[in-house]
């Protein structure tokens, strides 16, 4: 994930485990859950912007309904 979009991988991390949760995987939740953690952790490149996670929640809560 970090080696095609550095920048983005931690976003798409985040949206997967948005994902999972909404879908009630919470094994697959706590997976990407650790991704994201680990993205932070390895890539100072890495984005991480409150405000942008919040926009990616959002557009994953349609979803749940």
């Amino acid at each position: 994930m970090v080696g095609r979009d550095p920048v983005r991988a931690y976003y798409e991390a985040q949206r997967r485990a948005f994902r999972s949760r909404s879908e009630g995987d919470f094994h697959e939740y706590w997976h990407w859950a650790k991704v994201a953690s680990e993205i932070a952790r390895i890539e100072p490149h890495a984005e991480m912007d409150f405000d942008i996670l919040k926009v990616v929640s959002d557009q994953e809560k349609p979803r749940r309904r």
